[in-house]
């Protein structure tokens, strides 16, 4: 019988991690020649596109931030009530949960007291900030596969078991020869001998409003000084041409919006200012020199700097240990500031070398490529195992209020 799988991811990262688990999925299947799992959930266009359905679009719950949240906190309950009431109008034999933690939480209790197995697909950050957390997927989390090899330790330290897939950016983001670069520039229209400096603002809409104004004032201090400068800016499948109108029509500024080609854009790049997240790392990958800004609503800062203080936001900082990569923080993410560290990563021979010996490093400890695969073989012995394995899992509890969070 074809499993019936929900799955639910809910920013682009996580999309695309998903999309990719689909497809190995789909190809194991066809290796043992069954029908594949039937999938629906949350997700954007890269779960569509392996065709999961019917979908829920995340753009409208896909926010950070305290502050930003309660804004957005009626769509996100009403999403979450149309996701609890699937649950048992089409009950799922499994459940994927990838990242997206306090969403992703509150549905793993509800399927829980449902007795449905949860797999959990990329690690909430708690060995960053609030690791009390981990209690809670020990009792709520089947299987719980992570991406970094310090994540399996830190879980051991904590008393719960977890599978290591590695990271599947390893697979994803290609490595540019000098004459991919160089025909790229051409594409994008950039001349063979400018310097070009990648603005990365992440790719949800409260981030632009949150990084899109000091990386455009930062690109106009540098272009009044330095008229060779161009700067490229990608759009991420989640967000619209008119997203960005509100920024991007007053600046008087060489500035490309290059849609759907986020890797080919980072190729072309001297040097990059780049929001917190996945893109550290994606840019870590291909190679390009950055400085990282991270910033949240003023409520939303105070109350981590009060109960989660952090040592370092980005990923790659993470991975290393230390603050490898330069980052710049709430008050300190201004135009002039972000201009001082590009104009330094364009001039400073010491410091770009320094970055791609860290760069080196980072790839090194992500471990081998083929995590998709790896996470998509886990996932299979667990459904291959639901007729005898999934009523052992879980005791039997009373059925709560759909509704309930």
């Amino acid at each position: 019988m074809t499993h019936n799988v929900l799955i639910v991811a809910g920013e682009a990262s996580g999309d695309a991690h998903a999309a990719e688990l689909i497809h190995e999925i789909h190809l194991l299947a066809g290796q043992n020649g069954v029908a594949p799992p039937r999938f629906h959930g949350m997700g954007g266009e890269r779960l569509a596109a392996a065709g999961v359905a019917p979908l829920i679009r995340m753009e409208a719950v896909s926010v950070i931030g305290i502050v930003e949240v309660v804004r957005h906190l009626p769509t996100i309950w009403r999403t979450f009530r149309e996701l609890v009431a699937g649950l048992d109008r089409d009950r799922p034999d499994a459940a994927i949960l990838v990242d997206f933690p306090d969403f992703n939480l509150r549905l793993a209790r509800q399927l829980r007291r449902r007795q449905i197995p949860v797999i959990w697909y990329i690690s909430p950050q708690v060995w960053a900030w609030r690791s009390g957390r981990v209690s809670q997927l020990k009792q709520l989390v089947t299987d719980m596969l992570v991406l970094f090899p310090f994540e399996v330790d830190f879980y051991a330290r904590q008393g719960m078991d977890v599978t290591f897939v590695g990271h599947p950016l390893l697979d994803r983001v290609p490595r540019f020869s000098p004459d991919e670069k160089r025909f790229l520039r051409e594409r994008f229209g950039l001349g063979t001998d400018s310097r070009v400096i990648a603005l990365l603002p992440g790719s949800r809409r409260s981030e632009l409003r949150h990084y899109l104004a000091p990386m455009l004032d930062a690109a106009e201090k540098l272009a009044r000084h330095d008229a060779s400068l161009c700067f490229v800016l990608p759009r991420a499948p989640s967000l619209a041409e008119d997203d960005f109108t509100p920024w991007l029509r007053p600046a008087r500024l060489p500035v490309r919006l290059i849609p759907d080609a986020f890797y080919e854009t980072l190729a072309v790049a001297d040097a990059a200012v780049v929001a917190s997240g996945t893109a550290t790392l994606e840019t870590a990958l291909v190679g390009v020199p950055m400085v990282i800004v991270g910033k949240v609503a003023a409520l939303t800062a105070m109350y981590l700097r009060r109960f989660a203080p952090l040592p370092y936001v980005g990923l790659v900082n993470y991975v290393m240990g230390e603050v490898a990569v330069p980052e710049l923080l709430q008050e300190h993410v201004t135009g002039e500031n972000i201009a001082r560290r590009l104009h330094d990563l364009l001039h400073q021979t010491a410091e770009r070398e320094r970055l791609q010996a860290v760069y080196a490093a980072i790839r090194a400890r992500l471990g081998e490529t083929g995590a998709s695969a790896r996470a998509a073989q886990a996932v299979w012995q667990r459904l291959t195992a639901l007729p005898h394995r999934a009523a052992l899992s879980f005791h039997v509890q009373p059925q709560p209020d759909a509704h309930a969070p």
